[in-house]
């Protein structure tokens, strides 16, 4: 079955194996004896497929397997170290089983006494029992089995349970012993292969090998074997992966936190724009000529203009009161906007005004207008004042409604230009004076098409898009101001980004052999992948687990310090989602390139060198 052709081995231009030629059979215990430094372990790492630099061939049923050495070890090889190699972060039962994370056939287990220590730790247990648990990891069904000193730290009769158990073993494949006790081999051997100097100098057949007889395959691969794997690699050094998730999680938070906040202020500011600035409003304005009533009427033909709203040149509005007579600025609600249409607004109670001196007043007015049950604002007299020249003038009015929606600033709602007919009542307006306007369009349109349309056809007006200059200049300095914090963000992640990949880089370091006795065991690069990309979704979770506690907390206690200490509850962060999942699947992608590196050292890890250091 294999068959070695002409190997020669050098190391440090020194002949460590010399020519060596040996062909054995399918099964059967063989046993290579000879003095330390002959090159007894270099030989079976060569049989193993560990060791790659060497000339000659390896022959496996006939086919060269020097060109796929990994394949042909994965496949076909498994081991019991001179060193034992046992992985200290995994349990008895997991290190004997490990071979199960990287193949599907099931384990065959053999009793070799360990029910009175399988529970603890590899740590405790003496070097016998060490030897114990090696042998049963490497019972794991394969073609070849390649002990280096199996029996080097048990007691005589461990040894014969040793020696017997791979006898049996040699009756379903090759078991290949280096050993130094010649007695021991030549009792339990088929085959003697002495060595020296890097030579066989004589082989001696004692017994001959017996038909293959191949155990029942059972497919049983352990449940979520790289999940598993992955999460007793993580957690080997608690303290510093706990340091990792924590410096990971900390930079998540402030940069969630940062953009949340960004972006609701953002919002928070366009809403106040639009509170005072509709976005679905025109401003006309005449330099020449006042704006007269044929004017307008044209305007009201186009079907997309649903209110054309005035402003009086000599006049300026100051608030509402609940007293008459003499005008006292200390008892007068400033009202911000006295313009703004009532249409599609939810009434809270009351009704829509049907006569020019009724209004609406939002919600928040009403609070500010009454301190206990705004309800008792229905139906109550108020005095609207405004200025013209000097002299100050109060227009009586009712609120019939209010309104459910909270306003920036202090709003009442009239029907349209109902102020001016009520000024024309009290004889206090004599003619019309008006040189700008606001045409409010039905929120459906295209505003800028309207727009265009109406420069168009009255070139001697000048329309303007209310709010637009503001909201694009707002834009823009909110754009530059997310820069910065995209800029301040990247780097928090950068530098936790670089934690995660020392971490990772020197855990791989600090497991070298651990990771070359699983390639010894059958794991390959895809092996490994998975095992990264475990390792990626367990601490993405766990950071992303304690960063949404901690998010979701802060926002409300936020929203709790906006709403009772700084804004009356006019501000509040909301929580963006698309926000979140852009930030997890970022997070994953980064956390698994900070892997890559790690990840290539781990593949370009000499095997033979690495077990040996």
């Amino acid at each position: 079955m294999l068959e070695l052709v002409h190997i020669q081995k050098k190391y440090n231009y020194q002949n460590v194996l010399k020519d060596i030629s040996m062909k054995l059979p399918d099964t059967g215990l063989i046993g290579i004896v000879g003095p330390s430094g002959c090159g007894k372990s270099t030989l079976l790492n060569i049989m193993g497929g560990i060791d790659k630099d060497f000339s000659g061939d390896l022959l496996f049923e006939g086919q060269s397997v020097k060109r796929k050495l990994t394949r042909y070890c994965k496949k076909h090889v498994s081991f019991i170290f001179q060193q034992l190699h046992l992985i200290m972060w995994l349990s008895i039962m997991e290190n004997i089983r490990l071979p199960q994370y990287f193949h599907k056939e099931k384990f065959q287990s053999k009793n070799s006494n360990i029910l009175d220590f399988k529970k603890l730790k590899i740590s405790y247990l003496s070097l016998g029992q060490r030897q114990r648990v090696a042998f049963l990891r490497a019972c794991y069904h394969k073609r070849i089995l390649l002990c280096d000193e199996p029996t080097s730290s048990l007691d005589l009769q461990n040894t014969r349970k040793i020696m017997q158990l791979l006898k049996d073993q040699s009756k379903q494949r090759l078991v290949v012993i280096v050993s130094h006790e010649l007695t021991l081999i030549e009792e339990y051997c088929d085959q003697i292969y002495e060595m020296k100097d890097g030579k066989i100098i004589n082989h001696i057949q004692l017994n001959d090998s017996l038909p293959i007889i191949f155990p029942p395959n059972k497919k049983k691969r352990k449940t979520f074997p790289y999940l598993c794997l992955s999460l007793h690699s993580l957690f080997s050094y608690k303290r510093r992966t706990f340091q990792m998730i924590i410096g990971f999680a900390l930079a998540l938070i402030c940069v969630l936190i940062t953009l949340t906040m960004s972006q609701n202020f953002e919002r928070q500011i366009h809403q106040y724009i639009y509170s005072l600035v509709p976005p679905c409003s025109i401003s006309v304005q005449s330099v020449h000529q006042s704006l007269n009533d044929s004017f307008i009427e044209m305007l009201k033909g186009h079907h997309e203009v649903e209110r054309i709203q005035l402003f009086l040149d000599d006049y300026e509005q100051l608030g509402i009161s609940f007293k008459g007579g003499r005008y006292q600025e200390s008892q007068t609600l400033f009202i911000g906007d006295d313009t703004a249409p009532y249409q599609n607004l939810l009434l809270m109670c009351g009704r829509m005004p049907l006569q020019n001196n009724e209004i609406l007043v939002s919600k928040s007015t009403a609070k500010h207008l009454c301190i206990e049950d705004i309800k008792e604002l229905l139906g109550m007299k108020v005095f609207v004042w405004y200025k013209y020249q000097t002299k100050v003038i109060p227009i009586v009015c009712h609120v019939v409604g209010i309104t459910q929606n909270t306003t920036t600033v202090d709003t009442f709602y009239q029907r349209e230009n109902a102020y001016i007919e009520l000024l024309k009542e009290d004889n206090v307006l004599k003619t019309i004076k008006s040189h700008m306007g606001i045409i409010f369009i039905n929120s459906k349109e295209d505003r800028t098409k309207f727009l265009n349309e109406l420069r168009y056809k009255y070139p001697q007006y000048k329309f303007i898009e209310t709010g637009a200059s503001t909201q694009k200049h707002i834009s823009s300095t909110m754009q530059q101001i997310k820069i910065v914090l995209y800029v301040f963000s990247s780097l928090a992640i950068l530098s936790s980004l670089f934690l995660i990949g020392e971490v990772m880089f020197l855990n791989v370091v600090q497991k070298k052999k651990d990771y070359a006795v699983m390639k010894c065991l059958g794991a390959g690069f895809l092996d490994f992948l998975r095992l990264i990309l475990c390792e990626t979704i367990e601490i993405v979770g766990i950071v992303l687990l304690i960063v949404f506690i901690i998010y979701f907390q802060m926002i409300y206690l936020f929203n709790q310090f906006f709403k009772q200490i700084i804004i009356n509850g006019v501000m509040s962060l909301s929580i963006d989602f698309s926000l979140i999942i852009k930030i997890i699947l970022l997070s994953f992608i980064m956390v698994l390139l900070c892997q890559m590196i790690p990840l290539v050292y781990m593949m370009r890890l000499n095997t033979a060198n690495t077990l040996k250091g």
